[in-house]
């Protein structure tokens, strides 16, 4: 008790959600490091021998770890007589926490979908599987939960202004409704960790080596920057956007020597400061009072300030593909992420919103995710030609038609899974011919490869490929010259996958849809943590 005393006086929060969100927190970093460890790994390594590797244990103990994360803040709300609204016999039960639960208990069921799913079609080295794509989303939504302990547990309504604040937005700062610095940092961090969440999906770009068109990448970008600014903007208040955006900065800023000291390639990032400012620009020009007003002109400006700021961090010293995406296609998906996240991620912070209009703004945003994501091959023959130096290549290339590459997102040069990473990005030289600015490994285990990007379309063309006796691969060997057309990135890349009963697809696909539905259910329910209740009684500590 006089721990929970003492917690409370130095947050202002109800001492069960800071043990929750804190502790949960610790448990998300360790997650993470394993997450951006594991795509590493197979970039660098290939796939696992093994399928407890160690990023999959980092990754496997920390999430499990999330399960007693909200056990224990169950416990500590009833030993300390929480003011919670759900109650089962003497057990006190916080929404948030059974939330945490369900996201960690179907997190757990994607894991073993995951298994199955390598056993059907092979072990694939793709961070956008449709298993991993589950593990992915309960990661995220746990990191959601998090936030809500925080809401749940605070000492006043959610949505409940401070004297003289005409604005209903969620006032969070030190001094007004109990909070301390302490509490409000916790809080800060907790959203800049749902951002964090909402970025993983964009991990193959930040390392260089993404399975899916460049026109993806600021879809997706735009699409975190929608739910989790526009949430931060209403729950912090004034500057809160910008202070998510900083945390999130923060941590994949300690995530860099970490991957670094394992020996990988420190992914890029997309830096978020644009869009939060755009964010904050919407709601001081537009107000947060009228909600839908502040959704549809955070979108607006997300799309136009955010986007810009976002492209010309890419450009220059961001280094990240964003810059690259064939526009105007890239924008008008941008864009329409950009407003369908923003509504969503306003009615995320409590506020209500018309179903029709919640409705809408889902469907766009599956549009414009799924358009980028079907992937083409377009008509593109190589002629390959290399020139031996120590082991490594000199490689020069023609593409028929000549123009073929004249407007490419990427025409890159691709060496992995031998150890590292080398990219070289190929210079025209002549009209439809191009040599590579750097020397690429062609021996060992490394597997090189010549990679074509335009709009939708993803192709790759082998300069040589190791021998796989684990899967039957015969080797694909280096010569002097070769003539061949582009064929698909994945036949190339991921050879380890093969075809499977299509029975275990529908199974993955509809165990996959039934979580999401439970979950977006739970969500919605959510809504009642942000309800006027009057505020818990301070716990006092024995004498």
């Amino acid at each position: 008790m006089r721990f929970a005393a003492a917690l409370e006086r130095r947050t202002g929060y109800a001492a069960w959600s800071v043990v929750g969100s804190a502790s949960g927190l610790v448990l998300l970093g360790i997650a993470m490091v394993g997450l951006y460890w594991d795509v590493a790994w197979h970039i660098d390594l290939g796939r696992d021998k093994e399928v407890l590797s160690p990023p999959h244990l980092l990754i496997l103990t920390s999430l499990t770890g999330l399960i007693g994360v909200a056990l224990l803040s169950i416990v500590t709300a009833t030993a300390t007589g929480a003011d919670v609204r759900l109650r089962l016999g003497r057990w006190r039960l916080p929404w948030s926490a059974l939330l945490l639960l369900a996201f960690r208990v179907g997190g757990l069921a994607a894991f073993v979908l995951d298994s199955l799913w390598h056993e059907a079609y092979g072990v694939d080295v793709t961070l956008l599987s449709p298993p991993h794509l589950g593990l992915l989303a309960s990661g995220t939504l746990s990191a959601v939960a998090l936030w809500l302990m925080l809401a749940e547990g605070r000492p006043r309504p959610a949505l409940a202004p401070p004297p003289g604040h005409s604005d209903p937005e969620l006032a969070d700062r030190p001094g007004r409704s109990g909070l301390t610095q302490l509490g409000r940092a916790l809080h800060v961090m907790t959203l800049a960790s749902v951002l964090i969440g909402l970025s993983t999906y964009q991990a193959e770009y930040d390392y260089g080596v993404p399975l899916f068109p460049v026109v993806l990448l600021p879809v997706l970008v735009m699409a975190a920057a929608g739910l989790g600014l526009t949430t931060a903007r209403l729950a912090l208040g004034r500057g809160g956007a910008v202070a998510a955006a900083l945390g999130f900065l923060v941590l994949r800023g300690a995530l860099a020597p970490v991957i670094g000291g394992l020996g990988h390639v420190v992914p890029r990032t997309a830096l978020y400061l644009p869009a939060a400012l755009a964010v904050e620009l919407a709601a001081w020009r537009f107000g947060t009072q009228n909600r839908l007003r502040f959704a549809l002109a955070s979108g607006a400006l997300l799309a136009t300030v955010g986007l810009a700021g976002e492209w010309a961090w890419a450009a220059t010293a961001g280094g990240h593909h964003l810059a690259a995406a064939t526009w105007p296609l890239a924008g008008a998906l941008a864009a329409g992420a950009a407003v369908g996240a923003a509504v969503l991620g306003t009615a995320l912070a409590g506020s209500r919103l018309p179903r029709a209009v919640l409705a809408g703004a889902g469907a766009l945003l599956v549009v414009v995710i799924a358009v980028p994501t079907q992937r083409q091959v377009g008509r593109v023959e190589a002629i390959v030609a290399i020139d031996r130096l120590d082991g490594d290549a000199v490689v020069d290339v023609e593409v028929r038609p000549a123009d073929a590459a004249r407007d490419a997102d990427l025409f890159e040069v691709w060496s992995a899974q031998g150890g590292g990473r080398i990219q070289a990005t190929l210079r025209q030289v002549a009209p439809g011919r191009y040599r590579a600015e750097r020397t690429v490994p062609v021996g060992g285990d490394w597997k090189t490869m010549i990679a074509l990007y335009r709009g939708r379309q993803v192709m790759a063309t082998p300069i040589r490929l190791p021998a796989d006796p684990d899967i039957g691969a015969a080797e694909v060997p280096a010569q002097p010259l070769r003539q061949a057309d582009f064929t698909s990135m994945t036949k190339v890349l991921l050879r380890e996958t093969h075809d499977g009963p299509a029975v275990t697809a529908m199974a993955a696909y509809g165990t996959l849809a039934g979580l999401l539905a439970v979950w977006l259910y739970l969500m919605a329910r959510s809504r009642t943590l942000f309800r006027s209740r009057p505020a818990p009684v301070p716990i006092t500590s024995p004498p």
